[in-house]
């Protein structure tokens, strides 16, 4: 069997299975956005870890060093945040750098995780650097703090939770889309592509979430329907998603309207939103919403279905529903 046919969660359950070596002091392994680790005083320890590769995950024809810098360490600290996390972390930066790379190019790499690091507490502490035989990769790996009590694992999911996102979810792909058709320049692109290439990780209110209701989490990296799959994989759950309940960013039906694209194909699969998907008790929802801080679109069912819904009820037909690496179509 050829990686295109397994896909890359198909290889990520294959190795979970491989009975992985685990010592003392592991809280929690592979299967979640972050391992967790024990630390001291009711404090977990998170560990993640993401790769950039240039053709994959970025197109240097469209994206400056300084905001590929950003969003590389963003995206890790995304991950401290769906769990629950906050406060202090800690990151290691490894490089591939291909013939050629300028020097002031790698400094602009950095001045762009630099920018993050202090926006959010981050410690750029070591690494790695090597040759590539061909194009830039970046991989980096975060420590973050997350309190015992407000930790959110993807498994907190209950039948009769409501589904709730903290934001906006499509920007990010209207972004892409309009790099990718040359229009990231023009005004009406202008905060969408902003989105893409210096995305916010939700620390501003991760670590009180568990608080106020919420019982699972994980930050939208592959996509609305992928990611809300993982959450109900792991909780052992089905889900149904309210499509027209989905907050979305200003203009996006305009805007998707003169990419030629297909709005709801770039909401539900495009991904790289990292807004948080949260399960949370029909209870403490309403303060959630008053507040501001999550939208309910949906709930949590029992079985293993995941299901969108159109505004009059109906079942919707999504063709992808998100990013996954290896697989020939993703």
């Amino acid at each position: 069997m050829r990686i295109e046919e397994l896909g890359e969660f198909g290889l990520i359950e294959l190795l979970r299975a491989g009975r992985l070596p685990r010592g003392e002091g592991v809280r929690l392994g592979a299967g979640d956005d972050a391992a967790l680790l024990e630390g001291t005083d009711g404090t977990l320890l998170a560990l993640t870890t993401d790769m950039l590769v240039e053709g994959i995950h970025f197109d240097l024809s469209f994206t400056d060093r300084a905001s590929l810098g950003y969003k590389a360490l963003a995206v890790n600290l995304s991950d401290i945040a769906a769990m629950g996390g906050g406060g202090s972390s800690w990151a290691v930066v490894s490089l591939g750098l291909p013939p050629g790379t300028e020097v002031g190019e790698v400094e602009e790499l950095y001045r762009g995780m630099s920018e993050a690091a202090w926006e959010y507490g981050c410690s750029l502490v070591g690494g790695d650097t090597v040759r590539s035989p061909r194009g830039l990769v970046l991989n980096l790996a975060v420590v973050g703090k997350v309190r015992e009590g407000d930790l959110l694992p993807r498994s907190g999911a209950r039948p009769g939770d409501l589904l709730m996102v903290t934001g906006e979810v499509g920007a990010s792909a209207l972004g892409l889309a309009a790099l990718l058709a040359g229009k990231g320049r023009e005004d009406i692109f202008l905060q969408y592509v902003k989105r893409h290439l210096r995305p916010r990780p939700r620390l501003d209110i991760s670590a009180g979430l568990r608080a106020r209701g919420a019982a699972a989490a994980i930050d939208i990296s592959d996509g609305v329907l992928r990611d809300l799959g993982h959450i109900c994989e792991e909780s052992g759950v089905g889900a149904e998603l309210r499509y027209g309940d989905l907050p979305l960013p200003p203009g996006a039906e305009r805007a998707a309207a003169d990419l030629g694209a297909d709005l709801a194909g770039l909401v539900l699969g495009g991904g790289e939103d990292y807004e948080l998907l949260l399960a949370v008790s029909p209870e403490r929802a309403g303060e959630l919403q008053a507040t501001g801080t999550a939208v309910a679109v949906g709930r949590f069912t029992e079985g293993e279905s995941v299901t969108v819904l159109d505004s009059t009820g109906r079942e919707m037909k999504v063709p992808s529903p998100g990013w996954e690496h290896f697989k020939e179509a993703g």
